[in-house]
C-alpha cells in the first residue's frame, strides 16, 4: 500500500442489491441456516432445527453485505487535494 493510500480514512459502502439479510445458527452444535431476505425464514429454521435435534440454544442474526472502499478526501475549492 502507497503512503498516500494509507493515510485514506476507509467506509463501508453496504451492497443495495442484497438488502437486509437474516440468518439463524445453533449454537449448541454450529449448524446454520442460509442466509435470507425473510427474518421468519430464518426463525423458522431455528424451529425446525429444534424439533429434528432438540437443541433449545439459537443466535438470529441481520446481516448487511458491503465493502470496505476509501474514503473520498475532503474537497478544497471544488477540487481534489491529490
Amino acid at each position: 500500500m502507497s503512503e498516500r493510500k494509507g493515510l485514506q480514512e476507509w467506509t463501508l459502502q453496504i451492497d443495495p442489491e442484497w438488502g437486509l439479510r437474516h440468518m439463524g445458527k445453533c449454537i449448541i452444535c454450529g449448524a446454520f441456516s442460509l442466509d435470507t431476505p425473510n427474518a421468519s425464514e430464518a426463525r423458522d429454521w431455528c424451529l425446525k432445527h429444534a424439533h429434528a435435534t432438540g437443541d433449545d440454544s439459537f443466535k438470529l442474526m441481520a446481516i448487511h453485505y458491503g465493502s470496505a472502499i476509501f474514503a473520498e478526501p475532503p474537497s478544497v475549492n471544488g477540487t481534489s487535494p491529490t
